[in-house]
């Protein structure tokens, strides 16, 4: 026998642990990611059809949709002093 006819190409049992989880997490992200993309159409379809742009002014709404600038905020609560030992 040849020293070199045991030294086949790796079998799974040469994997060590953190191989392997690092092995399954990245697959199982990579199908959520595809399973996700052809349920909803992918994140940039639905980017920007939510809430408010980020550019909007109160000057662009109408005036009885605006906040009252004359609106009084509550008042902040008081609470006790806490020394130290």
């Amino acid at each position: 026998m040849s020293r070199t006819a045991g030294a086949g190409r790796p079998t799974v049992r040469v994997v060590n642990a953190l191989e392997t989880v690092t092995i399954v997490v990245t697959t199982g992200a990579a199908a959520l990611g595809v399973v996700d993309y052809l349920r909803n159409g992918g994140a940039l379809r639905r980017l920007g059809r939510e809430g408010t742009m980020w550019f909007d002014h109160l000057s662009d709404q109408p005036l009885d949709e605006r906040p009252s600038e004359d609106a009084l905020d509550a008042p902040i609560p008081r609470r006790p002093l806490v020394g130290r030992p």
